[in-house]
């Protein structure tokens, strides 16, 4: 490609060189060879008649982009003879490019464009390898925390079932004296904090080691086991029953009155007594029980002296005949008022 800064230098090339097609915003007077003029006022009848008899042969109107310029120089090229177009077209369409961008040629901005092209696919690709590895990963960590989540919810439930078995007696299934020991004093504080009483019973099967001696101890446990079974089944929801041990149960009645506990106490003795226990093929019975009433704040002031209260009780039960409830006469300390 050739270029002339001024009207007079592109005359003089174009004289010397001879070359197949001038592109040219203005038309170069006394010129052989092919001129493209672009110009805005090409296709003017008054313009193309002056211009023609000056060398001009090809009007466009101004390009608006350098691919409607390449379009009006192959169009101009295909007038020449074939080889001629062969040989130049590639030479015009870089002067189109080099006219519009002095400083990228079009070889270079193909290059660029083919560039560009293989590096939005490269990014393309490998954009979408990352979302597919992302998916992996991300269902990857949605298992593992799911597993996570199965392996701590049977954790917890097996944490729940050995403490339920450390605070549960195995041959009754009711809570045991541990059990016990911790809840009295939680629901004492309670009681004390909100000034209503609290009951406790002392019960004891009757006649056990007689039982055990007739019919043998698996028919003992027989009857431990559907007595405690019995008096859970009537305990309230907020209540604590417990095996104290041995043959002896201990039940606390929250937030009730001595007469709702006595009452308790002998619907337990009457419901026990009806009891069909059956071992071996054979009835056990009939199981009578002996129950001592306690109750906090009227005859002890803490868990533990109601216990015992409790416990007196139920001598008194047993002395007096068994099969009957007491209830304390103890006087409550001022110890610990």
């Amino acid at each position: 490609m050739l270029e002339a800064p001024s009207r007079d230098q592109a005359r003089e090339i174009a004289r010397a060189e001879k070359p197949d097609l001038v592109l040219t915003d203005v038309p170069l007077p006394d010129m052989d060879g092919r001129q493209l003029v672009v110009d805005p006022d090409a296709g003017r009848p008054q313009t193309v008649v002056r211009e023609r008899a000056r060398g001009v042969q090809y009007f466009v109107h101004e390009p608006e982009t350098p691919e409607s310029l390449i379009g009006a120089i192959d169009a101009a090229l295909a007038a020449l003879p074939p080889a001629v177009g062969e040989q130049n077209a590639r030479r015009a369409t870089d002067s189109v490019h080099s006219a519009v961008h002095p400083n990228a040629p079009a070889s270079r901005l193909r290059r660029r464009l083919t560039d560009l092209e293989d590096v939005n696919h490269e990014l393309s690709k490998r954009l979408d390898e990352t979302v597919e590895q992302l998916a992996i990963a991300r269902s990857a960590l949605q298992e593992e925390v799911e597993k996570r989540i199965w392996a701590e919810t049977e954790l917890t439930h097996a944490n729940l079932q050995l403490r339920d078995r450390a605070v549960r007696d195995a041959l009754t299934g009711v809570h045991n004296r541990g059990y016990l020991e911790e809840s009295l004093a939680r629901e004492e504080a309670r009681a004390r904090r909100s000034g209503l009483p609290l009951g406790v019973m002392m019960i004891d099967i009757d006649h056990f080691k007689r039982i055990n001696d007739t019919y043998g101890h698996p028919a003992g446990d027989a009857v431990l086991r559907a007595v405690g079974q019995y008096v859970m089944a009537l305990t309230r929801g907020e209540d604590i029953f417990c095996r104290y041990g041995g043959e002896e149960f201990v039940l606390i009645m929250i937030d009730t009155t001595a007469r709702a506990v006595w009452e308790r106490a002998e619907a337990l003795r009457a419901g026990v007594q009806a009891l069909a226990i059956e071992h071996d093929g054979r009835t056990i019975g009939p199981i009578t029980l002996s129950i001592g009433v306690a109750m906090i704040p009227d005859h002890a002031r803490d868990g533990q002296a109601a216990l015992k209260a409790a416990d007196a009780a139920l001598y008194r039960a047993k002395q007096g005949g068994r099969n009957r409830v007491v209830a304390s006469d103890a006087v409550p300390s001022d110890v610990n008022t």
